[in-house]
C-alpha cells in the first residue's frame, strides 16, 4: 500500500497482462484512478469493464466493442452486461437509409465502439427526417432498456431523436432517445440509456414480442442548419425491479429544515437529500451547520455538493479550486457519503467540467428533464424531474405513473418551499409541495437518498 494525498491506494497486476489497476480509496467507495496513467479511451475501457463487466456471451464482436473513444465519460460503463447487443455499427451494410431525405454513412474518424460509426446527416428542414434501419431476426423487448452510444455535432441543429421499434409493417413504439437535447451538449461521446418511460408515441399494435426493425429517426429543429449526429452502440439492457423516487433540494436554503422536513415526516417519507454551496452555509436564509448535522444526524437525511459558480466559465484550476472547496468542506463535517454527490451550478457544464469532476465525486447532477434508468447509464449525467412553481400536481402523478410502470428513476428537484412565494421559478408554496409529496407516499414506490440509489446500483468492485 502507497499514499497519495493523504488517500490510500493499491496496485494489482491481473492475469500476467499488462494492466496495472489503481485504485484509489476515497472516504466513502473504492474508485478507479487512471486518469493520469493511461489515455483516455483506455480508461474508458477499464472503467466500463468494472462498471458492468464484459458481455462475452452477447456477441463474439463484443471485445473490440470495448475499444472506446477518447471525450466519452469514462465513467459511462454498463451498469449490467447487455441483453443483446443489437448493432456495434462494425458492419457498413447494416444499416440502411430509410427516409426520403438526408443522409447515412459509416465514418471511421470518430468511434465509441469498435473502429467505426454510423454517420447520419439532417437536412436543416424539421419537415424532413433523416432515418436510418436495422434489420432483426425477431428479438424479444417487452422487458427492457434500450442503451445508445450518441455524438452530436450541435445539439441545437436537433429537435428530437427517435428510436422506433416495429415489424415488417409500419406499427411500431416510438422512444424519445433525449427527452432534453442538452443531454449532448459537449458534442462528444455521450452513453444515452432509455425505457418506456421515455415513450412518445404508439403507432398501431407493434409486437414487442418480436421486434423485427430499429429505426433511429433524427428530426432538425426549426431553421436550423444541416448537421451531423453519429451512432456507435445500440443494444437492449435488462429492466430493474422496480422504480424508485428520489426527493432533492439546491441550495441549501433554511426552508429544507423549516418546513420541507416537516412535510415530508408528515407525509411518512423518511428522508432526501440536500445539495449545499459551501461558502452559504449560515448566511440568512440558508440552513447553519448545526441545522445540517441535526438533518443528517436525526432525520437520516444526505448532504451532497453543490456550488454557485458556472463551472463552464473557468479553467481547468478554477474548477478543481471549486470541487475540492465543497468536497473539503463536507468532509470536514461529516458528511462522507453525501461528498461523492454533486450538483452543477445551473445545470451547466463542458467536458472540461464532466472530466474533471469524476476525480472527485461518483456521480454529478444534472438539470435536464428526462426519466433517468436504473442504472444509470451516466452516473455523471443524472437526468432529473425538475420542479419549480410552474409544476403540477398532474404532472406529478403522471411522472410517478411512469416510474412505477416502467420502473425508472424519478428524481424531483427543488429549491425553495415556501409559505407564500416571491414569484420566483424555484419557489414552491408549501401546500403545492405537500400535495406532491402525498401523490409519491401513495404511490407505493420506494423512496431513497441519492447516495442510497446510487450504492444500490453501482457494482462493488472486486
Amino acid at each position: 500500500m502507497a499514499g497519495c494525498r493523504g488517500r490510500v491506494s493499491s496496485t494489482f497486476v491481473c492475469g500476467g497482462a499488462d494492466l496495472m489497476r489503481i485504485l484509489d480509496r476515497k472516504p466513502t467507495d473504492w474508485t478507479v484512478n487512471w486518469r493520469r496513467t493511461l489515455p483516455q479511451h483506455e480508461r474508458m475501457r477499464r472503467r466500463s469493464f468494472l462498471m458492468g463487466g464484459l458481455a462475452l456471451a452477447a456477441s463474439s464482436t463484443l471485445l473490440p466493442e470495448l475499444q472506446t473513444a477518447a471525450h466519452a465519460s469514462p465513467a459511462a460503463g454498463p451498469p449490467a452486461a447487455p441483453s443483446q447487443v443489437l448493432s456495434d455499427m462494425q458492419d457498413p451494410r447494416a444499416w440502411t437509409l430509410s427516409s426520403r431525405d438526408g443522409s447515412i454513412r459509416p465514418d471511421t474518424s470518430t468511434h465509441s465502439h469498435g473502429n467505426q460509426s454510423l454517420e447520419i446527416t439532417t437536412t436543416g428542414d424539421s419537415g424532413r427526417p433523416t432515418s436510418a434501419d436495422l434489420s432483426l431476426p425477431g428479438i424479444d423487448m417487452t422487458d427492457c432498456q434500450w442503451d445508445l452510444w450518441l455524438r452530436a455535432e450541435d445539439y441545437q441543429q436537433i429537435e428530437s431523436i427517435q428510436l422506433e421499434l416495429g415489424g415488417e409493417g409500419e406499427d411500431c413504439l416510438r422512444l424519445d432517445v433525449a427527452p432534453d437535447m442538452r443531454t449532448l451538449r459537449t458534442g462528444t461521446w455521450c452513453r444515452v440509456t432509455v425505457n418506456r418511460a421515455a415513450e412518445r408515441s404508439v403507432v398501431g399494435h407493434p409486437r414487442l414480442d418480436r421486434v423485427m426493425r430499429v429505426r433511429l429517426k433524427v428530426v432538425p429543429a426549426s431553421d436550423s442548419a444541416p448537421s451531423r449526429l453519429w451512432l456507435g452502440y445500440l443494444a437492449t439492457l435488462p429492466s430493474a425491479a422496480s422504480g424508485i423516487v428520489s426527493i432533492s433540494f439546491d441550495d441549501g436554503y433554511d426552508s429544507d429544515y423549516k418546513t420541507a422536513r416537516a412535510i415530508l415526516q408528515d407525509c411518512g417519507i423518511g428522508a432526501a437529500t440536500s445539495y449545499v454551496i459551501a461558502d452559504k452555509v449560515g448566511l440568512p436564509g440558508r440552513m447553519s451547520t448545526a441545522q445540517l448535522a441535526e438533518m443528517r444526524e436525526r432525520h437520516g437525511w444526505d448532504i451532497a455538493a453543490h456550488a454557485s459558480t458556472d463551472l463552464t466559465t473557468l479553467d481547468e484550476a478554477g474548477v478543481r479550486r471549486e470541487l475540492e472547496t465543497i468536497r473539503s468542506f463536507l468532509l470536514e463535517h461529516g458528511y462522507p457519503e453525501g461528498a461523492a454527490h454533486f450538483a452543477l451550478p445551473m445545470g451547466r457544464y463542458n467536458d472540461l467540467v464532466l472530466r474533471t469532476s469524476q476525480d472527485y465525486f461518483t456521480s454529478m447532477r444534472t438539470i435536464e428533464n428526462a426519466p433517468e434508468t436504473l442504472a444509470p447509464g451516466d452516473p455523471f449525467r443524472l437526468r432529473v424531474f425538475y420542479c419549480g412553481s410552474y409544476t403540477t400536481e398532474s404532472q406529478v402523478e403522471k411522472a410517478l405513473a411512469r416510474c412505477r410502470e416502467h420502473r425508472c428513476w424519478t428524481h424531483m428537484v427543488f429549491h425553495r418551499i415556501d409559505e407564500q412565494t416571491d414569484g420566483a421559478p424555484e419557489s414552491i408554496r408549501a401546500d403545492s409541495f405537500e400535495r406532491f409529496m402525498r401523490r409519491v407516499a401513495d404511490s407505493g414506490l420506494p423512496v431513497k437518498t441519492v447516495p442510497e440509489v446510487m450504492r444500490s446500483q453501482s457494482p462493488a468492485l472486486a
